[in-house]
């Protein structure tokens, strides 16, 4: 059995208005918490973001309660009037979030038709 790989969050400004959250590791019920509390202080410490590029290239796990944890992100960007996009996706995430109706939503219209109302 392989150990977990814990969850690794790190966050920079690549551009203007634009942060990027770093993940690595496993997003479970144990880690959740920190990815939350990382775009929190991300948010808190850049109030003039308004795009969150969430890099999920190093993520080797999420489960349901990872997905939760995306979802809170979500909500923590969109109450800040920034927009979150989900970057380097690999296969196993996109077929958990199709299976939950939620890759749409991170990926599609649903975060288009959000940013569009902000912008109006």
């Amino acid at each position: 059995m392989m150990p977990p790989h814990p969850l690794a969050c790190t966050w920079s400004m690549p551009y203007p208005g634009v942060a990027r959250l770093t993940v690595t590791g496993e997003l479970d019920y144990d880690s959740q918490p920190a990815l939350v509390r990382a775009a929190r202080e991300m948010l808190a410490a850049q109030p003039d973001c308004r795009s969150v590029r969430l890099d999920c290239g190093g993520l080797s796990f999420c489960d349901s309660s990872g997905l939760a944890a995306l979802l809170m992100v979500d909500r923590l960007v969109r109450s800040a009037g920034a927009a979150l996009q989900l970057d380097n996706r690999s296969p196993e995430l996109d077929r958990l979030l199709r299976r939950t109706n939620l890759l749409a939503h991170f990926t599609g219209s649903a975060a288009e038709n959000a940013q569009q109302n902000r912008d109006s």
